[in-house]
């Protein structure tokens, strides 16, 4: 489950313990070089114990950085203690129960709900405690409509009570320098499809994501079809862009198990291993031989399917488009006649005109 530790490397500096390949989206389980050995032997030892889960609750979840910007983020939200800390227990009845305690900073405004855990494994301990946090951050919601969500979880070791494991979303460490720059060319067939990618990229939900990468997956087919179309018109005689090859291996890096990846050879073979989870998250309520099932979005295993699938499917989508797109933009862009170059001394003469949109 684990990476190797590096002694080239700060103690303090953190580490990505799971899954093997950073995948921005997926969850990622992250901890101080420090932490290491500790963590090892607890894995190794796999003594029943109580764990300390604690969830930092925000209204978002930051999506741009690396480890330490992210973890350095503050939260934020609504939610303010007239006692600090406050313990309180969410009831399902008989002896189904889950207590929690509430913890506040200097203003009382909640810092993190902390929740108690047994288990063998720390990796098990944060699977678990997903449920009951997202559990209670669902009825708040339910009675008072505030945007509540796990910004990331954390475990506390059972030595020194430090934090020994983080758990959130992957961020994107990638960026951008800007200029000088002249302008950029739109691909404008693409267009609608940049727009779901950005939207799946800026979305904290692994359920969306994965919906917004079928849906741009599925609608290369359309895509397809509208090119071999101009392709005839011009007489463009090049073939087409398969559909992507996969790499078993590359699925295992982004947290999917050997089982899964077997068989996977093509990016269409990925997408439909995945039509299940597709479904159930699009429909929510499936009629499976003849029972009716749906996807808990509050439990943890089923956020690490959904958030491994994501990470996977929204690669694979955006490797097609940019295939298709480098297809287009060679054989099919630059053969539609002139086109006016853009100037400084001219860009009055490009502005945005509601008479352009029919829209006076």
């Amino acid at each position: 489950m684990f990476m190797s530790a590096s002694n080239n490397i700060p103690l303090d500096a953190n580490m990505l313990l799971f899954p093997r390949d950073a995948s921005v989206g997926a969850l990622g389980s992250f901890a101080k070089y420090n932490r290491f050995e500790e963590i090892k032997n607890l894995e190794a030892a796999r003594i029943e114990r109580v764990w300390e889960v604690r969830a930092v609750i925000s209204d978002t979840v930051p999506l741009a950085g690396d480890a330490a910007e992210t973890l350095a983020r503050s939260h934020h939200h609504k939610l303010v203690l007239n006692e600090n800390p406050l313990f309180i227990y969410l009831h399902k009845g008989g002896l189904n129960a889950v207590y929690y305690e509430l913890v506040g900073d200097q203003s009382n405004q909640l810092a993190y709900i902390a929740v108690r855990v047994s288990s063998r494994l720390p990796s098990n301990a944060l699977l678990l405690s997903r449920a009951p946090v997202n559990a209670l951050l669902d009825v708040l919601t339910r009675d008072h409509s505030l945007p509540l969500i796990i910004q990331r979880l954390e475990l506390m070791s059972p030595t020194d009570g430090g934090i020994l494991i983080t758990e959130m979303l992957i961020p994107a460490r990638n960026g951008v320098i800007l200029g000088p720059l002249g302008g950029i060319m739109q691909a404008v067939p693409f267009a609608p499809y940049d727009a779901l990618y950005r939207e799946a990229l800026t979305s904290s939900s692994p359920f969306y994501r994965l919906l917004c990468a079928w849906k741009i997956y599925e609608g290369t087919n359309q895509l397809r079809r509208w090119i071999r179309g101009r392709c005839e018109e011009r007489g463009v005689t090049e073939r087409m862009p398969s559909d992507p090859d996969v790499d078993p291996q590359e699925l295992i890096n982004i947290g999917f198990d050997a089982t899964f990846a077997a068989g996977i050879r093509k990016a269409g073979d990925l997408f439909n291993r995945l039509a299940d989870h597709r479904n159930a998250i699009a429909h929510f309520l499936i009629d499976r031989d003849g029972t009716e099932s749906h996807v808990y979005v509050a439990d943890g295993r089923q956020l690490s399917v959904y958030a491994a699938g994501a990470a996977a499917l929204l690669r694979y989508a955006h490797r097609v488009l940019d295939d298709l797109r480098l297809f287009y933009i060679d054989h099919i862009g630059l053969t539609q006649g002139a086109t006016i170059l853009p100037t400084p001394e001219h860009r009055d003469r490009f502005i945005v005109k509601a008479s352009d949109y029919s829209m006076e």
